[in-house]
């Protein structure tokens, strides 16, 4: 028999699967932040079917692991790829500690959870560092993880994406590098991951953040999706750069009669812990670790880094803001003919004097679903047209 013929019969013979393209698909982005909005409407509205692509199905929900972190799986229709959806922070005291513990550990260690040795390597580099409370989640996801993955196998599914938003998204990267180093005796070779991060804070120090770009992000298979009037994928705060006070210093410099030092540090507080920042703001001065004991039992973290000086893992695709529309803190005043003398109004009707408005809705731009409305507006502008809903609002039941 011919030798072509031959080998083309053998590879028609073997089994065939899916694999992940290189580069940024803004579908792909589309599917992932779609799956990451779940766990909102479940917990708002009971329901997500409104949100989840037509071409998925969820076919798995962890139960609450470790930190109070969970993931989802989903498939899709023609069982070819498959998504693992990290859940974000919840109102939970431990999932708030998770944010909290951002001491730096070194990448390749081993964590002690009572007599149970958990050793994880993320990264090559001795130099390496990664945040503390992260990689404890992620120590209490890995077993279930991998159960899921083989699962997922053995129905013939190796191309496997990995997503989350806030939280999620730093355990979405911590597990993909994880996952890196497993044994090829615990995880199928044929399996490729592709990352997408969303509103992700940061997860490890330069030289973590420079073999992570190098494995994932350059070969276009890692990439972090941010809205920079997001505060969160600024954090930890102990970052060297100081971002939130850089912009706050610059606000000084530029329009000195606006800044409010104390606005500036409740901003900045408020956007790292959200509402839980009064629960929480004794835990500055406080040991996270004891803390976490109460919940999770007797613990032995590596020895911590002598630095804090956290980056993200590549330069991340930026959206546009979510634009709210401006809301009068007096609506009475349009019916005040002296007010409405007094303060003028431009073309648009809007007042020139921003002050009259309330201010700016800047821990809502965190919010899933505007991350969500953000891809449609840059990716999908015909889709987005025809939204009934723009920005995150919360259900009237709610409020």
């Amino acid at each position: 028999m011919n030798k072509f013929l031959l080998f083309l019969l053998i590879s028609i013979s073997l089994p065939t699967f899916s694999q992940h393209s290189s580069g940024f698909d803004a579908q792909e982005a589309r599917d992932c932040i779609q799956i990451c909005n779940s766990f909102t409407y479940l917990n708002l509205t009971g329901s997500d079917d409104v949100i989840i692509p037509k071409d998925y199905q969820r076919i798995y929900t962890s139960e609450s692991l470790g930190m109070d972190n969970k993931f989802q799986v989903y498939v899709n229709q023609s069982k070819t790829k498959a998504i693992l959806n990290f859940r974000g922070s919840t109102d939970q005291q431990s999932s708030w500690l998770a944010n909290m513990y951002s001491s730096m550990v070194p990448a390749d260690d081993t964590i002690y959870k009572g007599k149970v040795a958990f050793h994880y390597k993320c990264a090559a580099s001795s130099k390496a560092g990664i945040h503390a409370g992260y990689i404890l989640a992620t120590s209490y996801l890995m077993d279930e993880v991998l159960k899921q993955i083989e699962i997922l196998n053995k129905q013939g599914i190796y191309t496997i994406y990995i997503t989350g938003h806030s939280q999620g998204g730093a355990l979405a990267q911590m597990t993909r590098a994880y996952l890196e180093f497993v044994p090829k005796s615990k995880l199928n070779s044929k399996n490729t991951f592709k990352v997408y991060a969303f509103a992700n804070p940061m997860i490890g120090n330069m030289d973590f953040a420079h073999e992570y770009q190098k494995r994932f992000a350059d070969p276009g298979l890692s990439f972090l999706i941010h809205n920079p009037a997001d505060m969160v994928p600024k954090m930890p705060a102990s970052y060297n750069d100081t971002t939130f006070w850089k912009s706050s210093f610059q606000n000084l410099i530029s329009d000195r009669e606006n800044f409010s030092f104390k606005d500036g540090m409740k901003d900045g507080l408020m956007s790292m812990m959200g509402s839980k920042m009064g629960q929480f703001s004794n835990m500055f001065s406080g040991n996270v670790q004891t803390q976490l004991v109460k919940t999770l039992g007797d613990f032995k973290m590596p020895k911590y880094q002598p630095e804090s000086n956290y980056m993200h893992t590549s330069t991340p695709l930026l959206l546009p803001p979510t634009e709210y529309p401006l809301e009068l803190k007096d609506s009475n005043m349009l019916a005040n003919d002296s007010l409405m003398r007094i303060y003028k109004r431009d073309a648009n009707g809007v007042f020139e004097d921003k002050s009259v408005y309330k201010k700016d809705k800047t821990l809502l731009q965190h919010k899933p679903y505007n991350y969500y409305t953000a891809i449609l507006k840059v990716y999908f502008p015909t889709d987005y047209l025809g939204l009934k809903e723009k920005y995150f609002v919360l259900p009237k039941e709610i409020k």
